[in-house]
């Protein structure tokens, strides 16, 4: 693996892209401490992503670009048409994981638990949301928490437009999500094993941006939970990872209301600054970056081998 030529993919042009710069840099920096022959790329259009002279050189492609265009199934299938080996989930599966909406129906059609939800469309009838107090409302195509908001059934309709007026600014597809009172983690996958269970306590209503990337009041806790329900957790995770058809790593967003865990969406490019949310897991897990890394891109190569 030493031996490998290695590209770290960040930038992209999505509104995160500045967190993309951030996980490139963290993967590249100990990539070449530790002896790596590897190379940082920072795209910054999708021209310059989709030219396939510039990965000729390399063995491997750590894709490191968040939202669209990284996450999206773009990137994965120009690269399964060139055969130019990478990270990650392949394109079908990166298109599905992308989208929540997907990502929930069949996590639905295989009982899974995921919070009911509607699809927002003109002439929407407020009075379909009164089966429960509060609701999430999120653009269908976007990461970072970015564009989300809550919507009280109590409040009136020019309070939810505002709100899903907020949404449609990352996308025009809408979701509205039940709100489900809980505990909120996350579980990391990382060659269909999963990792330690992170807690998150954000300091204000949820963990929102700044939350994820701002606040240093956010707490990240190892889940403490019984043995029996951590092997229910891990099994339903690794269930619903496969089902989507997910691979190498990821990870899913889960509530848990303390009876049911109901699983919100999988994040299949994951941030991966040494501070992010994965990295903590391993850490947990006794399992160091440069050991986290090392075993994302074994796994990558050897499904070309």
């Amino acid at each position: 693996m030493i031996n490998k030529n290695i590209a770290v993919l960040c930038g992209g042009w999505s509104e995160e892209r500045l967190i993309s710069l951030k996980s490139g840099d963290s993967v590249f920096k100990c990539l070449k401490e530790n002896g790596y022959e590897v190379s940082k790329i920072d795209v910054k259009t999708a021209s310059e992503a989709f030219n396939k002279e510039l990965y000729s050189k390399f063995d491997l492609v750590f894709i490191l670009l968040h939202g669209r265009g990284g996450e999206d199934g773009e990137i994965q299938k120009f690269f399964e048409e060139n055969d130019i080996v990478f990270t990650g989930s392949n394109s079908q599966s990166s298109r599905i994981t992308m989208n929540k909406i997907k990502t929930k129906e069949i996590w639905k059609k295989n009982n899974i638990k995921t919070p009911e939800y509607f699809i927002y469309e003109e002439n929407f009838l407020l009075d379909n949301l009164s089966s429960f107090e509060r609701w999430v409302i999120k653009p269908n195509l976007e990461g970072s928490s970015n564009g989300i908001s809550f919507y009280n059934n109590i409040e009136g309709k020019e309070d939810f437009q505002k709100k899903i007026n907020l949404a449609k600014k990352y996308d025009d597809s809408i979701l509205i999500e039940r709100f489900i009172d809980g505990k909120e983690i996350t579980v990391p996958i990382i060659n269909k094993r999963c990792l330690t269970p992170i807690h998150i306590i954000p300091e204000g209503e949820f963990y929102d941006f700044d939350a994820k990337y701002i606040s240093n009041k956010t707490k990240y806790l190892e889940y403490a939970i019984e043995s029996e329900r951590l092997d229910t957790l891990n099994n339903l995770v690794i269930n619903a990872y496969e089902l989507v058809g997910a691979e190498n790593w990821g990870r899913i967003d889960i509530i848990d209301d303390g009876i049911d865990y109901f699983l919100i969406e999988l994040n299949s490019v994951p941030g991966m600054t040494e501070t992010s949310l994965v990295p903590k897991s391993s850490h947990l897990s006794g399992i160091s970056y440069l050991e986290l890394l090392e075993s994302i891109m074994d796994d990558a190569l050897a499904k070309k081998a």
